[in-house]
């Protein structure tokens, strides 16, 4: 027995630096027996006289190397631990505490210490506060412990320690308070029923108030909202009560946390109490528990707080509204009284940090300007952003805001313009028509603008708003364009020839009146000061730009010696060798001006052909032997790093670009060199921002030696250049770059293998976007890429083949559907579930998961800027997509067997609570295409589903069954069974700004219809999934914006459907619309849709008329539907502490957001509607 103790390694015999403490070496013979070393230890301990405390000490700390082969031949050394929780000294004590925690291993050890009462010496050590942080410290750990091995066992005594010092900690400068309150929220969690019965509810709650920092205010409120989600937990919290505390800071203007605050400190109190209240609120905004409690009918929480925008009070009034920005994921402007400035300090399209050179470059910026390549795929972030949207609107937030507009300063009146303003258009682009059409006109906003009946100030606000709104509205319509050169550069080159834009001098060409003589031309060049004047940074820029875009004037046509003066001034003055151009700040007054035309002077020689060529040729060398030069011992300091990042000289790239994207220019480079020269830099240490540049200029349209260096720089480099080389890719897929499935998908594939597990992902990440597009994914298919070493997510890529006949056939022949089928239903549809709440979690708390993939994850202050939180791919859902796929599913009788788990949940353990979300999800996926939806339509689950929805005992679960019918309604006719039901969607697709109004389309689409076949069969001849799955398709009409250089597609409508057409239209004030208008006092009209059938039906007739499919077609349609729920008594379910994981709102294809408030709680909203927002399948 004691030769296993001696193979121990030699630091688990050190005294582990206890010898600080004063303890003394006592010598352990590890060659004896345990139970000898054990009784030795036990007895000296025990003695009261003879053994000095510090000797004791030592013995203690030996115990924990004695492990005992069995608890009850030592049952006896309890009582002897137990005399040293009461030693005088605290070293000892603490010695003790932490021999219990080693000894107690399983629940009968916990019962044999709890019979000797040692949860009371415990206690003890807990309360005493005289310099013993060590014993309090080990008797935490054990507390810990303790809740580890059984919660269930958990004393009550030492509860109520805990408890005292969390509520009184602070006051008395506890530095164990945050400790006690956290183990306090995690035996809550365990077990609610001790900690609600001895008032620690209280205790979180008031410790939520007292914490300003972001994830410990997170944890604390998140803890309540998870008892608040199962009936059986929601018994102990008292929702109107306890809850509401948090609300406490706005609600009560005389609010004292602490009422012996001395009055000088109580602004400063204040401010703190708003801030944690703040962080609270949005918080409980998260969760689906938190949603419901505080948005319940009557007086709610979210009632009372947009009742306080009413009060005049601006410290509140301003509090609420940086509450209301982050709850809607919106940059709050900065603190102006000019609109135009607030505006623009929200803008996404405003520089970041993280888009220097030195960091993100180009990569980050088009991640946040350039749309994501999903047309059909749900963002469950829409679908949460319209769900808390709606209950919003519901309880008046745009009349208290008009009101804040309207009576408050300046600086809180254009805070509250834009907040009105964004969320009008979040409505218009989110939420049913029928539920948002009539909040566009703002009547109340308007009778105030329009009305002599109120004070001159008010209605001077008033009218001042509408116009802020339609610079708004004008603002939206323009779309986000890029801030930096380097991605307008890409943006234009990867446009069709017809829709390119000459953006850079359209705005100042027509300043200038451009006559096609050649006497103009003269005058304009003498007047741009570049013939007589030295001082470049002095010449007329703007003429010069005008000249180099005269029509027809280039060096083959014109021969005057004046205009070859002018060429070569320029040519000298952007010469690298001249530095000139090369040593100007980054950050000139000039810098974006400068650059722009020197792109125009390059491609003003290119089309001067043999004339220009010379010079060209001279200006491109000389960049090359500039480029050269960073390979030699003493490169030029422009060159280097910080030159690099600070000069203009950076810049000299999108003179490269420019020229790449023209075939004679790609000749001119190749002969100077260029080419050869980066590809020797992709061997050159510490050339990382050189390769970026080159990386994010080049054009890559056309097949040449501009993608031979892309592939040097994505094999070759340094980490850092290889993950942005693999990130600019998703740059050029984004952008449109053309041909992108023939060459970009294979150098993803190849990132797919790099050793560097940040790029691999990263390319995995880009593969999973670029395969939304039906050209890459037949390209991926003909690559055959190997997923396996991916992972999960390299199977779900995998997966994503079984869409397409050709994917479906390629694995299906490999035995690998059968293979994933079973494994689907055996552990697949369970991970799934915990897949899709871990990307809610990141997107909706603080919580962030490392990029290696571990399962540990790290905590971050920073909140995402409304981050996506795509739909993951499901077998079913792909499967579905073919009718083969569909036949296979039947077969293995896939629907009846989820069907049963949905109709027969247990709801009483997590496990039954994931398997009946599991089911949820899969039967979801199998309803996204006609086919899936016949076979739910055949068992009839969809009614269980609906009733789920609105009855569920578990509110996780009913967040589950309302993204469900989100991906039901992603066709049009999972939209016709759903509306059968009383719950409609509108859609629209992903990328419309200003979707037209349903009902101006009704009557065009009715020839249309009558056309579409009204059923799909598993038995037709047609085994295409055309008419199946979501139509790609969009809006035949487009127009591009022509007043701004904007990059992005538009649909042109047949009626604008903006929230703010109606405020700019001079039509407005027409009588009949001013009769029209409702007075301030009026409510606002119901969200019912009269032509949608009012009252229940029976399952019977629901069942007859959901197979009725009259309509499948692709154009955009809207539904929408409010509908009552029966009462019942309020049944609820666990969730996870981390907040809304499988609960937000419906997906998209259309996004669809599937609303339901209440259920069976008196006091709980009644509305129920889906929200669906994109272009349907036929």
């Amino acid at each position: 027995m004691a030769a296993s103790f001696r193979g121990r390694p030699i630091r688990s015999l050190r005294m582990r630096g206890r010898n600080d403490s004063g303890e003394e070496n006592v010598p352990l013979d590890l060659t004896r027996e345990p139970s000898e070393n054990f009784r030795e230890i036990l007895q000296n301990v025990a003695k009261p006289h003879g053994v000095s405390n510090m000797r004791k000490l030592g013995h203690l700390n030996n115990f924990i190397k004695v492990t005992p082969l069995s608890y009850d031949a030592f049952t006896p050394g309890f009582y002897f631990l137990r005399l040293a929780l009461l030693n005088e000294a605290k070293e000892v004590r603490a010695a003790g505490l932490r021999a219990l925690r080693y000894l107690i291993r399983d629940t009968s050890v916990l019962q044999k210490v709890l019979r000797l009462q040692v949860d009371y010496l415990i206690a003890r050590c807990i309360d005493i506060q005289q310099s013993n942080e060590g014993e309090r410290t080990q008797a935490l750990r054990l507390v810990r412990k303790i809740i580890t091995v059984n919660a269930m066992l958990f004393p009550t005594s030492i509860a109520n320690s805990l408890i005292a010092v969390g509520t009184d900690g602070l006051q008395e400068r506890d530095r164990m308070v945050r400790a006690a309150i956290a183990i306090v929220c995690e035996l809550a969690l365990k077990n609610p029923e001790v900690v609600a019965k001895r008032g620690g509810l209280s205790t979180i709650l008031k410790s939520v108030i007292d914490c300003q920092l972001s994830r410990i205010n997170e944890a604390l409120i998140t803890t309540i909202l998870h008892l608040l989600n199962h009936p059986r937990t929601r018994q102990y919290v008292r929702v109107d009560v306890e809850l509401e505390q948090i609300l406490a800071p706005f609600t009560d203007f005389h609010y004292r946390h602490n009422a012996d605050t001395a009055e000088g400190q109580l602004k400063e109190d204040r401010e703190a109490r708003f801030l944690s209240s703040r962080m609270a609120i949005v918080a409980a905004f998260r969760s689906w528990s938190g949603i419901i409690n505080l948005c319940k009918a009557g007086n709610s929480g979210i009632q009372s707080l947009i009742g306080l925008l009413c009060i005049p009070n601006m410290e509140v009034r301003k509090g609420l509204l940086e509450v209301l920005y982050e709850i809607f994921r919106l940059p709050v402007p900065i603190v102006t009284q000019d609109f135009t400035e607030a505006l623009l300090s929200v803008d996404p399209a405003r520089f970041q940090d993280t888009w220097r050179l030195s960091d993100g470059f180009i990569a980050a910026e088009a991640k946040v300007i350039l749309p994501h390549r999903a047309r059909s795929r749900p963002d469950l972030m829409d679908n949460y952003l319209g769900f808390v949207l709606s209950a919003f609107i519901t309880s008046g937030l745009l009349e208290g805001l008009v009101e804040v507009v309207t009576s408050s300063d300046d600086q809180l009146a254009v805070r509250a313009t834009i907040l009105l303003g964004e969320l009008l258009h979040m409505a218009n682009t989110i939420l049913p028509h029928s539920h948002s059409h009539h909040l566009h006109c703002l009547p109340t906003l308007i009778n105030m603008a329009a009305s002599f009946d109120i004070p001159q100030e008010k209605r001077l606000r008033a009218s001042a708003a509408v116009n802020n709104l339609k610079r708004f509205h004008e603002k939206k319509k323009k779309g986000l364009k890029p801030h930096s050169l380097y991605l307008d550069h890409i943006i234009r080159k990867s446009v069709s020839s017809h829709n390119r834009r000459e953006s850079h001098s359209r705005v100042h060409r027509d300043i200038y009146v451009i006559k096609d003589t050649e006497e103009a031309l003269m005058m304009n060049l003498r007047d741009s000061h570049i013939l007589n004047h030295k001082h470049n940074l002095e010449w007329n820029w703007l003429l010069i730009a005008t000249i180099l875009k005269w029509p027809n004037v280039n060096l083959r046509n014109n021969k005057d010696e004046q205009m070859h003066k002018f060429v070569r001034r320029l040519l000298y003055f952007y010469k690298p060798s001249s530095k000139l151009y090369a040593g100007l700040a980054l950050d000139h007054v000039k810098a974006r001006q400068l650059t722009v035309v020197g792109c125009q002077f390059v491609e003003f020689l290119m089309d001067s052909d043999e004339d220009g060529q010379g010079y060209l040729e001279d200006l491109v060398r000389d960049m090359v032997s500039w480029l050269s030069s960073s390979s030699g011992l003493k490169p030029e300091r422009c060159l280097q790093s910080n030159g690099l990042l600070t000069t203009l000289s950076q810049h000299y790239f999108l003179f490269l670009g420019t020229l790449s994207a023209h075939p004679q220019g790609v000749k001119l480079l190749e002969k100077c060199g260029l080419f050869q020269c980066l590809l020797n830099l992709c061997s050159v240490k510490n050339q990382d921002a050189v390769l970026k540049l080159a990386v994010s200029t080049l054009d890559y349209s056309r097949d040449g030696l501009a993608r031979v260096i892309l592939s040097k720089i994505l094999t070759a480099a340094t980490d850092t250049c290889r993950l942005y080389a693999t990130k600019h890719l998703r740059v050029l897929l984004r952008a449109g770059v053309e041909f992108f499935s023939s060459w970009g998908m294979e150098l993803l594939v190849t990132q797919l293998h790099d050793h560097s597990k940040a790029v691999s992902m990263e390319a995995l990440d880009i593969l999973d976007e670029a395969c939304e597009d039906k050209a890459n994914l037949h390209a991926l298919i003909q690559l055959k890429p190997a997923l396996s070493h991916l992972g999960d997510k390299g199977l779900l890529l995998l997966l994503r083949f079984l869409s397409i006949p050709k994917g479906f056939s390629y694995l299906n022949e490999r035995g690998y559907v059968s293979k994933q089928l079973d494994k689907w239903q055996k552990e697949y549809n369970l991970k799934y579930v915990d897949l899709i709440e871990e990307q809610l979690n990141e997107a909706l708390t603080t919580y962030r998961k490392p990029v290696d993939g571990d399962n540990y994850v790290r905590r971050s202050n920073q909140r995402l800027q409304r981050p996506n939180v795509y739909l993951p791919v499901h077998l079913y859902g792909q499967l579905v997509h073919d009718k083969t796929g569909c036949h296979l599913l039947e077969a293995q009788s896939v629907v009846p067997d989820l069907s049963y788990t949905v109709r027969s949940p247990m709801l009483d353990t997590w496990e039954g609570i994931k398997q009946l979300k599991a089911a949820l999800w899969a039967l979801g996926n199998i309803g996204s295409s006609n086919w899936g939806l016949n076979l739910l339509q055949e068992e009839n689950v969809i009614p269980d589903i609906l009733t789920l929805a609105q009855h569920c005992e578990v509110l996780s679960v009913r967040g589950t069954c309302v993204y469900v019918l989100g991906v039901i309604s992603k066709t049009r006719q999972g939209c016709e069974v759903l509306k059968q039901y009383g719950w409609d969607a509108v859609r629209h697709s992903r990328r419309t700004l200003w979707p037209v109004t349903p009902d101006e389309v009704d009557t065009q689409l009715t020839s249309e219809l009558s056309s579409v076949p009204s059923t799909l069969s598993l038995n037709s001849e047609s085994t295409s999934s055309r008419h199946n799955s979501e139509s790609e398709s969009q809006p035949s009409t487009w127009d591009l914006i022509s007043d701004e250089p904007s990059f992005y597609l538009h649909p042109k409508p047949v009626k604008d459907r903006s929230p703010f057409t109606i405020l700019a239209s001079s039509r407005f004030v027409r009588t009949r619309f001013l009769n029209s208008l409702s007075l301030p006092s009026k409510k606002l009209r119901s969200t019912s849709d009269p032509k949608t059938p009012s009252g229940s039906r029976t399952p019977t007739d629901l069942k007859t008329g959901s197979m009725r499919r009259n309509r499948t077609v692709t154009e955009p349609s809207v539904y929408i539907r409010t509908a009552g729920c029966p009462e019942h008594s309020y049944r609820g379910g666990w969730t996870d502490p981390s907040v809304l994981h499988s609960r937000a709102v419906a997906s998209r294809q259309i996004r669809p957001c599937c609303f339901y408030f209440g259920s069976n709680y008196s006091s709980m909203p009644t509305v129920v509607f889906v929200i669906a927002l994109t272009p349907v399948a036929l």
